[in-house]
Protein backbone atom coordinates (compact mmCIF):
# COMPACT_ATOMS: atom_id res chain seq x y z
CA UNK A 1 0.00 0.00 0.00
CA UNK A 2 1.41 3.14 -0.66
CA UNK A 3 1.02 6.09 1.53
CA UNK A 4 -0.23 9.45 0.01
CA UNK A 5 2.23 12.28 -0.60
CA UNK A 6 2.36 15.14 2.06
CA UNK A 7 0.74 17.87 1.76
CA UNK A 8 0.96 21.39 2.55
CA UNK A 9 -2.06 23.52 2.60
CA UNK A 10 -1.30 27.35 2.63
CA UNK A 11 -4.06 29.76 3.90
CA UNK A 12 -4.24 33.15 3.00
CA UNK A 13 -2.90 35.22 5.63
CA UNK A 14 0.34 33.33 5.20
CA UNK A 15 0.48 33.05 2.06
CA UNK A 16 -0.29 37.14 1.54
CA UNK A 17 2.98 37.28 4.15
CA UNK A 18 5.62 35.44 2.71
CA UNK A 19 4.97 36.63 -0.88
CA UNK A 20 4.57 40.51 0.25
CA UNK A 21 7.91 40.42 2.74
CA UNK A 22 9.69 38.36 -0.12
CA UNK A 23 9.01 40.95 -2.94
CA UNK A 24 10.42 43.94 -0.29
CA UNK A 25 13.57 42.01 0.36
CA UNK A 26 14.20 41.28 -3.31
CA UNK A 27 17.03 40.57 -4.36
CA UNK A 28 17.82 39.32 -0.89
CA UNK A 29 16.46 36.11 0.68
CA UNK A 30 14.06 36.61 4.22
CA UNK A 31 12.28 33.79 5.54
CA UNK A 32 11.18 32.90 9.33
CA UNK A 33 8.59 30.71 11.16
CA UNK A 34 5.15 28.64 9.93
CA UNK A 35 2.62 28.16 12.29
CA UNK A 36 -1.00 26.08 11.83
CA UNK A 37 -2.06 23.11 12.63
CA UNK A 38 -1.80 19.63 11.09
CA UNK A 39 -4.43 16.97 10.20
CA UNK A 40 -3.05 13.81 9.56
CA UNK A 41 -0.05 13.74 7.47
CA UNK A 42 -1.58 17.17 5.82
CA UNK A 43 0.31 20.48 7.47
CA UNK A 44 -2.26 23.42 7.66
CA UNK A 45 -0.08 27.05 7.61
CA UNK A 46 -2.57 29.61 9.01
CA UNK A 47 0.27 31.85 9.55
CA UNK A 48 4.03 33.05 8.25
CA UNK A 49 6.52 35.00 11.13
CA UNK A 50 8.75 36.95 9.28
CA UNK A 51 11.93 36.65 11.17
CA UNK A 52 15.29 38.95 10.35
CA UNK A 53 18.24 37.24 9.72
CA UNK A 54 21.88 37.36 8.25
CA UNK A 55 20.44 37.64 4.41
CA UNK A 56 22.25 37.33 1.16
CA UNK A 57 21.53 36.65 -2.78
CA UNK A 58 21.81 33.16 -1.43
CA UNK A 59 21.52 32.31 1.82
CA UNK A 60 19.27 33.39 5.03
CA UNK A 61 20.11 32.53 8.48
CA UNK A 62 17.48 33.52 10.90
CA UNK A 63 17.86 35.32 14.32
CA UNK A 64 16.46 31.89 16.28
CA UNK A 65 16.76 33.96 19.68
CA UNK A 66 13.96 36.73 17.71
CA UNK A 67 11.90 33.78 15.79
CA UNK A 68 11.34 32.54 19.91
CA UNK A 69 10.11 35.69 21.20
CA UNK A 70 7.59 36.23 18.10
CA UNK A 71 6.28 32.88 18.77
CA UNK A 72 6.15 33.55 22.53
CA UNK A 73 4.13 36.88 21.88
CA UNK A 74 1.95 35.07 18.97
CA UNK A 75 1.10 32.12 20.85
CA UNK A 76 0.44 34.14 24.03
CA UNK A 77 -1.88 36.03 22.76
CA UNK A 78 -4.11 32.99 21.02
CA UNK A 79 -7.26 30.48 23.18
CA UNK A 80 -5.91 27.66 25.20
CA UNK A 81 -8.00 25.18 23.17
CA UNK A 82 -6.34 26.48 19.50
CA UNK A 83 -4.58 23.84 18.32
CA UNK A 84 -2.21 26.81 16.06
CA UNK A 85 1.54 26.09 17.32
CA UNK A 86 4.87 26.13 15.71
CA UNK A 87 4.58 23.53 12.69
CA UNK A 88 7.87 24.71 10.60
CA UNK A 89 10.46 27.13 8.83
CA UNK A 90 9.78 29.23 5.53
CA UNK A 91 12.27 31.33 3.18
CA UNK A 92 12.63 32.85 -0.02
CA UNK A 93 14.50 32.46 -2.90
CA UNK A 94 15.33 35.17 -5.13
CA UNK A 95 15.73 32.52 -8.44
CA UNK A 96 13.30 29.63 -8.93
CA UNK A 97 15.11 26.97 -7.27
CA UNK A 98 14.06 24.53 -4.76
CA UNK A 99 15.05 23.81 -0.99
CA UNK A 100 18.95 23.76 -0.97
CA UNK A 101 21.10 20.58 0.70
CA UNK A 102 21.65 23.08 3.31
CA UNK A 103 17.65 23.60 3.97
CA UNK A 104 17.08 19.88 4.23
CA UNK A 105 19.77 19.79 6.26
CA UNK A 106 18.90 22.44 8.53
CA UNK A 107 15.36 20.83 8.83
CA UNK A 108 16.82 17.56 9.54
CA UNK A 109 18.51 19.00 12.00
CA UNK A 110 15.09 20.57 13.50
CA UNK A 111 13.23 17.30 13.21
CA UNK A 112 15.41 15.32 15.54
CA UNK A 113 13.96 17.03 18.39
CA UNK A 114 10.59 17.19 17.43
CA UNK A 115 8.06 14.56 17.86
CA UNK A 116 6.12 15.76 14.93
CA UNK A 117 6.63 16.08 11.21
CA UNK A 118 8.46 19.75 10.27
CA UNK A 119 7.46 21.91 7.07
CA UNK A 120 10.12 23.48 4.86
CA UNK A 121 8.14 25.86 2.56
CA UNK A 122 10.56 27.63 -0.04
CA UNK A 123 9.00 30.44 -2.04
CA UNK A 124 10.74 30.97 -5.42
CA UNK A 125 9.06 33.70 -7.54
CA UNK A 126 9.11 32.93 -10.99
CA UNK A 127 8.01 29.70 -11.33
CA UNK A 128 4.68 28.52 -12.48
CA UNK A 129 3.96 27.09 -8.68
CA UNK A 130 6.21 29.23 -6.51
CA UNK A 131 5.60 27.56 -3.37
CA UNK A 132 7.96 24.19 -2.80
CA UNK A 133 7.44 21.95 0.17
CA UNK A 134 9.08 20.17 1.73
CA UNK A 135 8.16 17.34 5.04
CA UNK A 136 11.08 16.17 7.39
CA UNK A 137 10.17 13.85 10.37
CA UNK A 138 11.61 11.74 13.07
CA UNK A 139 10.58 8.00 12.98
CA UNK A 140 11.38 5.45 15.08
CA UNK A 141 14.46 4.88 16.09
CA UNK A 142 15.46 8.44 15.41
CA UNK A 143 15.71 7.57 11.16
CA UNK A 144 14.83 11.24 9.61
CA UNK A 145 13.35 11.19 6.09
CA UNK A 146 11.99 14.73 3.94
CA UNK A 147 9.53 14.33 1.82
CA UNK A 148 8.68 16.94 -1.08
CA UNK A 149 5.76 17.89 -0.55
CA UNK A 150 2.36 19.29 -2.31
CA UNK A 151 1.41 22.72 -1.48
CA UNK A 152 -2.14 24.37 -2.08
CA UNK A 153 -2.73 27.66 -1.61
CA UNK A 154 -5.51 29.84 -1.92
CA UNK A 155 -6.94 31.10 -5.27
CA UNK A 156 -6.54 34.27 -6.44
CA UNK A 157 -8.80 37.77 -4.84
CA UNK A 158 -8.65 38.71 -8.84
CA UNK A 159 -10.11 37.76 -11.71
CA UNK A 160 -7.35 36.44 -14.13
CA UNK A 161 -7.16 39.67 -16.80
CA UNK A 162 -8.28 38.72 -20.31
CA UNK A 163 -6.90 39.43 -23.74
CA UNK A 164 -6.08 42.56 -24.67
CA UNK A 165 -7.91 43.73 -27.55
CA UNK A 166 -6.78 43.62 -31.13
CA UNK A 167 -4.33 46.66 -32.02
CA UNK A 168 -4.57 47.48 -27.86
CA UNK A 169 -0.24 46.99 -28.43
CA UNK A 170 1.39 48.47 -31.15
CA UNK A 171 5.18 47.93 -31.30
CA UNK A 172 6.21 51.43 -33.55
CA UNK A 173 3.86 53.70 -31.19
CA UNK A 174 5.31 55.66 -28.19
CA UNK A 175 5.07 54.06 -24.86
CA UNK A 176 3.47 56.35 -22.15
CA UNK A 177 3.61 54.56 -18.42
CA UNK A 178 2.19 56.70 -15.77
CA UNK A 179 1.62 56.48 -12.32
CA UNK A 180 -0.84 59.19 -11.52
CA UNK A 181 -4.40 59.84 -12.56
CA UNK A 182 -3.04 63.23 -14.05
CA UNK A 183 -1.09 63.77 -16.83
CA UNK A 184 -0.57 67.06 -15.27
CA UNK A 185 -2.52 69.31 -17.28
CA UNK A 186 -5.17 71.51 -16.40
CA UNK A 187 -7.99 70.59 -19.52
Amino acid sequence: MTRAPAHIELRGDAHETIASKSAKQLPHETGGVLLGYREGRNIVVTHALPVDGQAGTNRYVRDDVRANELLEEFLAGRADDDPTGYIGEWHSHPTPSGPSPTDVAAMRAIAKSSADPVALLVYAPGRTNPFIGLVTQRHRLGRITSTKAEVSFPASRFAPLGRLPDGAVRGESPVFISYRQSDGTSH
